[in-house]
């Protein structure tokens, strides 16, 4: 039986998310460490989730999750997500780039291949 890694409080922006069921999300989150990455978050679209105000694009977090089998699954599991703080979310053109810029990285950007210095300066 394989034994499920954790990465915990590992920095990321969430670029996009998906409907994956009634109450859940996928989300294509951008990490640090990891890279490009799809966690589902369970839950996440229930009303008393903890994880339905921070889940925003565009925001800083860190975020904790497990790598199930070899850790070469698509699909990760969230365990954790945690705002940062610091960052007011964009409004008007501002936002429009934003999300342009979040598009641009879930086309180019494969997943688990970890880009330390454009995590940097997409958090700056």
């Amino acid at each position: 039986m394989a034994v499920a890694k954790r990465i915990s409080d590992e920095p990321a922006f969430v670029l996009h998310s998906y409907d994956w069921s009634e109450s859940s999300l996928i989300l294509e989150v951008f990490c640090r460490q990891q890279g490009r990455t799809a966690l589902v978050a369970k839950g996440a679209k229930k009303p008393s989730s903890n994880f339905r105000p921070v889940l925003l694009p565009l925001q800083p977090l860190l975020v904790t999750y497990t790598l199930t089998g070899d850790g070469h699954a698509d699909i990760h599991t969230l365990k954790g997500a945690e705002w940062v703080g610091g960052h007011v979310m964009p409004t008007g053109d501002a936002l429009l780039s934003g999300m342009y810029l979040n598009e641009l990285l879930l086309r180019l950007l494969a997943r688990a291949d970890p880009h330390p210095a454009l995590f940097d300066a997409y958090a700056g």
